[in-house]
This record gives structure tokens, sequence and C-alpha cells, in this order.
């Protein structure tokens, strides 16, 4: 199985890097950002497999970057917020998201649902 690239676009460095120690597996590489402006970039730079993305950043929403890569690439994208009102889980979805998981989260689900995009991304190719 080829590395799979993770892109984990979230403000709060402790998250962050929890995200990023708790998920560690030989099969991903995590890239981290904390702004829209290193997500683009890391986005441009690296053919991500999955991107794990934010709402509320410090440099605008979340939901503008999804759109952004809707535009231009398929590529899995788990919204993972403290946004948990309904309204909020529809506009992620409407946008292109493909899956949304609100804080606090549980890590072995954020595993197993992650597993679970790559698998259906990885039998699609």
């Amino acid at each position: 199985m080829a590395e799979k690239k993770i892109l984990i676009v979230e403000d709060d460095r402790g998250l962050n890097q929890g995200i990023t120690l708790a998920l560690h597996a030989p099969e991903y590489r995590f890239y981290s950002a904390y702004n829209l402006k290193e997500a683009r970039r890391i986005w441009k730079e690296e053919r991500v497999s999955l991107i794990i993305l934010d709402i509320n950043l410090p440099d605008g929403s979340g939901y503008t970057f999804l759109e952004e890569i809707r535009r231009e690439s398929e590529v899995s994208v788990i919204m993972l917020t403290a946004n948990d009102l309904e309204i909020d889980q529809v506009t992620g979805f409407s946008l292109g998201a493909d899956d949304y998981i609100t804080k606090p989260f549980n890590i072995l689900e954020v595993k197993a649902r992650i597993r679970a995009i790559i698998r259906r991304s990885s039998s699609k190719t």
C-alpha cells in the first residue's frame, strides 16, 4: 500500500499535534497547517489523499477552503470542528465534505472514519 498523505488544518497547535500523534501509522504521512494560507500552500505542493479540516480558522473559514478544493479536486475531506449545529453539518456536506465530525470527538472513531474514507478512495483508483 502506498503512503497516504494527510493534511490536518487545525489552528489549535496542541490538538493538531495530538491528532497527528494519535493517528500515527507507517502508512500515513501527516502535514500540519494552522491557518488557511499554510493549508493552501501544502495542498498545492503535495498530493494529499485526505484533508482533515476545521471550519473556524484565524484567517478565514474552512468552508471557503472546501469550496476552493472542490473546484479543482475530489480529494477526501473530513470536517472536524466545534460547529455542531445541524445547519453547519448540512452546509459542510452540501459543499462537498465526505464526513463531518464534531468536537469533542473519540479518536478511535476518527481513525475508523479515516480508514474507511481512504479505503473507499483507494478502491476508485
